[in-house]
């Protein structure tokens, strides 16, 4: 009987999936009058939202939270210190891109299966793998443990990439914008200051870069065992009513979407990371992995389109809601224009405004500061400011006007570099927050983790590309601009122009003597040679920040594509519980029996 309505279920039209579609979001996102009062109260037991297990479980997800940017932000930004600890030289970034990748590869695996089969099994394991990796991390003595380390840490931030929709999934849909401002304010110690925190214990000899990765472990640790206490929410039996077992649910995967998705992603990736540093970006090594990255990716789509798949790795039907390809776009879009600020700012501080490295870290957290802040306070605002299209329109506006005044932050207007940076941190924190939470709550309720998993992989890959472009710019641009820049500024100071080859040789040589024996070198000459360097720098740097109003202006359009009726589905709907409280034992008996028929 399973088998045929399987075979029934296979031959489904296109038609009648997005039918389903729009009635899951009805019955779990609109009226939902057998579940909810949309206005009057909710239907959990009395004492559930104070008990044990509900605020263990948002303290477990908390600590997740922050599992990911301690395994992987903050080694990052001392990477170099790692590795000249361990010898590794330039090997030290496969550490970095191993576990990018394979986070990457598994997140919509994650998101999709656990959708399915439930998600406390999946938190449980990613911990325990994330707990081994940052351990065997604590203890590498050569580059090739580190590697492998990572690929564990990456396996089990497949799962806290999630976070967000983890905390959102157990409120009421109408406090998902004030849980997410929460949460980043819980975050804010490793996402905003984690840079500085690093450096902080690498450069104490009682703690050392090791240090971070005992941290994560504790903190992993104490997460694991808080999901394990706390974490309860509806598993296979529930979820499935008995309409399927767990040997068909793992025949119907789908494998052959997940290799296409994953070897796509793969060499993309692969592609993006070696690029300009490893291999040119002309060679043959870099064109291929291109090419077939995005074939293949482009064969996935066609794939999960056309193939009768009983569970596709991405339901298409997914992109026929309007709001959740709006809040995919936009949100991505973002990314792309905070990736050239969290990129490049610390370069535009060190090069134009200052060369201390305590100066340079703590002004290098404005941006996760800034951005921390934005999601924290329009948190509040973003239902009770209603028209959630409108904040969008005036947010992506703002950030995207403020992206090209940063053009013209050059090394006389640090003020300006800061208020913008700041201005701008605020904006993306705030559209962040918007389409976190749209992409969420605009799909079927049983879809969650799937819509919410592909959201993250796409702001992961965009930013990648991105990232990729703009190095590119920025390494293009200043050696092009730095000659004309700094003879333009030497010749004012009064340098001979037969001096400037001289000057140039001096300039690569690196040292003070070689540049006090060109012909003509004074001290006014030596000021002119650091602000033509200077100069250069701007240059470059305004040409990245030009380029990120290019992607502003593509959120902006597609704003509109999206339907006005984003409010409407604040209510108060919870998607999952994670515990049962306050029932009686004979009613969990009788749920049990219900969900094994």
């Amino acid at each position: 009987m399973a088998e045929t309505e399987q075979r029934i279920s296979s031959d489904k039209t296109e038609t009648q999936r997005v039918e389903e579609t729009e009635a899951a979001q009805t019955r779990g996102q609109g009226s939902a009058e057998t579940d909810i009062d949309a206005d009057e109260g909710d239907v959990r037991p009395p004492g559930y939202w104070t008990s044990f297990r509900f605020i263990g479980s948002v303290l477990a997800i908390v600590l997740l939270a922050n599992n990911l940017f301690i395994g992987y932000s903050m080694p990052a930004s001392i990477l170099s210190v790692i590795g000249t600890d361990l010898g590794a030289g330039t090997s030290i970034s496969l550490a970095s891109l191993t576990l990018t990748l394979i986070k990457g590869v598994c997140l919509l695996l994650v998101g999709s299966i656990s959708d399915v089969v439930g998600r406390r099994y999946f938190l449980l394991g990613g911990q325990l793998v994330n707990f081994v990796g940052a351990v065997v991390a604590a203890r590498a003595t050569n580059v090739r443990t580190l590697i492998g380390a990572s690929a564990l840490v990456g396996l089990g931030q497949a799962t806290q990439l999630l976070y967000p929709m983890l905390l959102q999934e157990i409120v009421p849909n109408k406090y998902r914008g004030v849980s997410q401002g929460l949460l980043s304010l819980a975050i804010f110690p490793t996402i905003a200051l984690g840079p500085a925190f690093a450096r902080f214990m690498a450069a104490n000899p009682a703690l050392g870069w090791r240090a971070l990765y005992w941290l994560d472990a504790i903190t992993v640790g104490l997460s694991f065992v808080l999901f394990a206490l706390c974490y309860f929410p509806p598993g296979f039996r529930e979820l499935q009513g008995g309409r399927t077992t767990r040997r068909s649910i793992l025949k119907h995967i789908d494998y052959g979407g997940f290799l296409l998705y994953a070897g796509g992603l793969v060499c993309l990736l692969l592609a993006l990371a070696w690029g300009g540093s490893t291999y040119p970006w002309r060679s043959a090594t870099v064109v291929a992995l291109l090419v077939v990255g995005v074939v293949t990716l482009v064969l996935f789509a066609l794939y999960e389109i056309y193939m009768p798949l009983h569970t596709p790795l991405l339901p298409m039907e997914l992109f026929k809601i309007k709001n959740f390809v709006v809040a995919v776009v936009v949100g991505s879009c973002g990314q792309m224009s905070w990736y050239a600020l969290n990129l490049l700012w610390p370069y535009h501080i060190q090069n134009l405004y200052t060369t201390d490295n305590s100066k340079v870290g703590w002004m290098s957290c404005i941006t996760g500061i800034a951005l921390a802040t934005g999601e924290l306070t329009m948190g509040f605002f973003c239902r009770k400011g209603g028209r959630i299209r409108l904040q969008m329109i005036v947010c992506v506006a703002l950030y995207t006007a403020f992206s090209g005044i940063m053009a013209v932050a050059n090394q006389h207007r640090e003020s300006l570099a800061v208020g913008m940076i700041t201005t701008i941190g605020f904006c993306v924190g705030w559209i962040e927050l918007i389409t976190i939470v749209v992409a969420a709550l605009v799909v079927p309720p049983d879809q969650i983790g799937t819509g919410s998993a592909f959201f993250a992989s796409t702001r992961a890959t965009t930013s990648t590309i991105v990232t990729s472009i703009y190095v590119a710019i920025y390494n293009n641009r200043y050696p092009a601009l730095m000659k004309p820049d700094i003879t333009k500024a030497v010749e004012a100071a009064g340098l001979p122009a037969s001096s400037l080859p001289r000057l140039f040789d001096a300039i690569a040589n690196g040292t003070a003597a070689a540049l006090q024996a060109v012909p003509g070198f004074t001290p006014a000459v030596n000021d002119a040679v650091i602000d033509g360097r200077k100069s250069a720098y701007a240059t470059a740097l305004a040409d990245v920040y030009l380029t990120s109003i290019a992607f502003g202006m593509i959120a902006l359009l597609t704003i509109f594509y999206g339907r006005d009726d984003i409010e409407s589905k604040f209510t108060n709907f919870v998607n999952k519980t994670v515990a049962h409280v306050g029932g009686d034992k004979a009613e969990d008996l009788e749920r049990e029996k219900v969900a094994q028929l």
